[in-house]
């Protein structure tokens, strides 16, 4: 209530009678100039080839010449014209202000079209108007251009960045695959292992049997291995906690170890083995 009543209070004049506010639309002089200052700037937006720079100067003289105008050119007329139009409408409307800025240079194309009571201030009025759209037009166009490569580099930024997310999204959901691949493979391997080891532990020798158990066992934790291994590489770590190395050498002295008793047939180390190992009584 108290923000409502200070507002108020601005728009009260001193006797209390609220105060009429004038808008800017409302202003004749600014209609005039805005207007005026759009005639130019469509003329500036014909073909190149039909552009006529005399025609530009005339309606600039015709702008001088008028007294419900304001003091300066508005420059925010030109810049949100500019703003509006395509790249190849901005070329060609940066083309026509270069040549009407070239025909300008010449005073005596600019006396041509002036009949006044002061041509040569008016000459150079006309002349300096020239020059200040030819400035203001291509300093609009080195901001659009400048916001428009700021744009596509954030543009590429963002996709850069969105690839990156997809990357790792696309790693996580591999990784969580992969470790319930590994926990599937580990269980279902160790039972249907267990199972047939345990079916056939009466069936065979005892070497033949340590030879299946020591070579399912190296196939199925390396092959494990390698999943985790694959999973690690692909999220950037690196396993410490387990050599696979020193697993596979016990492996393999234990297949040779197996495979010499089993080809000397020694009896004494296989009745050990049935005598001694917990799963062969």
């Amino acid at each position: 209530m108290a923000s409502n009543e200070k507002l108020n209070a601005l728009d009260r004049t001193d006797d209390g009678a609220t105060s009429h506010v004038v808008k800017l639309d409302n202003s004749k002089k600014y209609n005039n100039s805005k207007r005026k200052i759009n005639q130019i700037c469509r003329n500036l937006t014909l073909d190149t080839k039909s552009f006529i720079p005399i025609k530009s100067v005339e309606q600039i003289a015709v702008y001088l010449r008028t007294k419900d105008k304001m003091t300066r050119i508005l420059y925010s007329e030109i810049s949100n014209y500019m703003f509006n139009m395509e790249s190849e409408q901005r070329m060609v409307f940066l083309t026509n202000v270069e040549s009407l800025l070239i025909f300008s240079l010449d005073v005596g194309n600019l006396s041509g079209v002036i009949l006044d009571k002061d041509p040569d201030t008016l000459v150079d009025d006309i002349a300096k108007i020239i020059v200040k759209i030819y400035d203001h037009t291509q300093l609009v166009n080195y901001q659009i251009e400048n916001m428009n490569t700021i744009f596509a580099q954030s543009i590429s930024d963002a996709k850069l960045d969105l690839h990156k997310e997809t990357k790792g999204i696309e790693k996580e959901y591999i990784s969580i695959l992969g470790i319930f691949a590994a926990i599937v493979l580990a269980f279902v391997g160790g039972i249907t292992f267990s199972s047939s080891v345990l079916q056939n532990i009466g069936k065979v020798s005892i070497y033949r049997l340590l030879v299946v158990v020591v070579m399912l066992a190296f196939v199925i934790v390396n092959v494990i291995w390698l999943l985790i291994k694959f999973i690690a590489e692909i999220n950037d770590k690196d396993i410490k906690l387990f050599k696979i190395g020193l697993f596979d050498t016990v492996c393999g002295i234990l297949m040779i170890g197996i495979i010499v008793a089993w080809a000397l047939n020694l009896e004494q180390v296989a009745q050990f083995i049935s005598t001694y190992l917990p799963w062969c009584k």
